[in-house]
């Protein structure tokens, strides 16, 4: 459990770091990396997202596992692993297929109904995933790892994302740049917004910089990987380079939305900081717990 928490803290403090240069530089550093519709940023930006959603669909893949464990679940417990399961698949399916032909995206509103097409396969393969991890657990507390991890991830992606992109309305770099929409740093509230998209003809998701939900969704590959030895101690040996890879992974992605002007720095460090934070959360309710040997 000490070594998930120091993972956890170096990342946190690394990532406010770069929040805080950001809170200075962001202007400066959009205008020397912009470039618009860059091939590289788009691909990472639309691609990168499908592993960081991805984590739903492998924890639905754990709930899998459990269901059908027939002799060792009541009827009512398997019936609510499958809603589990179902729940877990839709909800990746519906977030990564947004972002392929979004504005976020490959922006090209007339297919965007097939970036569903397109993620739906990808998310039961790492549904399938999820099973393979974990169909030979015998923890009998697996389900309550589960529970926490997808709170802990979805805590992060709605309650902290979405609600700070409701309450501040910062407009994107791409937005300032091509319109006369002013700079906002992260901390001053664009109140007037919709009088920005009238004048405009702007869409209000053009006002939902900070912070960055790609980032967060992202931070979900590092983050699990720390947790596989909860999972089988054989993953143990590996934790280490698996959150490093995966910690570049999530950077590459956060690089990407800056490149293509969807973000600021101090955007995709503040949803890399609210998905750590609340896995943080997790690991100690976890530790609380002592169900599981940390």
């Amino acid at each position: 459990m000490k070594q998930i928490r120091l993972y956890l803290l170096i990342t946190l403090g690394a990532f406010l770091a770069l929040f805080i240069v950001g809170t200075f530089l962001d202007l400066q550093i959009n205008t020397a990396l912009y470039s618009n519709r860059n091939t590289f940023g788009l691909v990472v930006s639309v691609i990168g997202t499908t592993p960081g959603y991805g984590m739903f669909a492998i924890m639905g893949g754990g709930f899998l596992s459990l269901f059908l464990k027939k002799e060792e679940y009541k009827t009512w417990m398997r019936v609510l692993f499958m809603v589990a399961v179902l729940g877990c698949l839709g909800a990746s399916t519906y977030f990564a297929g947004r972002e392929f032909f979004g504005p976020n995206g490959f922006y090209w509103a007339a297919k965007s109904f097939w970036g569903y097409f397109i993620s739906f396969p990808c998310m039961v393969c790492f549904t399938y995933l999820g099973y393979r991890l974990m169909r030979n657990v015998d923890n009998k507390n697996l389900w309550i790892l589960l529970l926490v991890a997808i709170a802990a991830f979805a805590l992060a992606l709605t309650g902290g994302v979405t609600l700070f992109k409701v309450i501040f309305h910062r407009p994107r770099y791409r937005t300032i740049e091509y319109t006369p929409v002013p700079y906002y740093a992260w901390y001053e509230r664009c109140s007037n917004y919709k009088n920005y998209i009238e004048m405009y003809s702007l869409t209000s998701e053009e006002f939902k910089s900070f912070p960055s939900g790609h980032a967060a969704a992202s931070m979900g590959v590092p983050l699990i990987a720390i947790f596989l030895p909860l999972v089988d101690e054989k993953y143990r040996k590996y934790r280490l380079p698996l959150f490093i890879g995966g910690l570049v992974f999530s950077l590459l992605v956060m690089f990407s939305r800056l490149l293509v002007g969807a973000h600021f720095l101090s955007d995709v460090s503040m949803g890399a900081m609210l998905a750590t934070i609340c896995m943080l959360i997790g690991s100690e309710v976890l530790r609380a717990l002592k169900k599981f040997n940390l």
